[in-house]
């Protein structure tokens, strides 16, 4: 009978132990699968010309306009570009906001801007993924690029 309660109470652990194990490989496998849809706007971001990455346009039309290789992992994907003028200047210019939908297909302008961002110095682009885990938990990871009007500057 003890042998029998010893068995029992070293299954249950055991049960529970993989259980563990299998939830942290499965979160993991998102945030690899999330990591990869950021590197992958990224680099087409850092495609583009100044005159196109200060428009909502391009953004809505080229980046956001076919779905990543690795979003099939993620539960609900839906991607945000967010384009501010960095530093800040005074008066500020109005931010581009460009969102996809995963699971629609759906790309929407929240913020075209005001028309003024294309004179601005430099911007900063944040990139955001954020999706449901197999848990049901909400997940977001974000990536933020600050892009100079010209390429990269510096002193001779």
């Amino acid at each position: 009978m003890f042998a029998l309660v010893v068995i029992a109470v070293f299954l249950s652990a055991e049960y529970t132990a993989s259980g563990r194990v299998w939830g942290l490989l499965r979160a993991n496998l998102e945030s690899n699968a999330a990591c990869r849809v950021l590197n992958g706007r990224a680099e087409q971001i850092r495609a583009g010309t100044w005159a196109q990455l200060t428009t909502a346009a391009f953004l809505s039309g080229s980046v956001l306009s076919v779905a990543p290789d690795s979003s099939g992992e993620l539960g609900g994907l839906t991607e945000t570009i967010n384009v501010i003028a960095y530093p800040t200047p005074s008066p500020n210019p109005s931010a581009i906001t460009v969102t996809r939908n995963n699971t629609t297909g759906a790309v929407t302008t929240t913020a075209s801007g005001d028309g003024t961002m294309p004179a601005q110095t430099s911007v900063r682009i944040d990139i955001t993924a954020s999706w449901t885990a197999k848990g049901g938990a909400a997940c977001t990871r974000q990536v933020s690029l600050i892009i100079a009007n010209g390429g990269i500057q510096g002193r001779h």
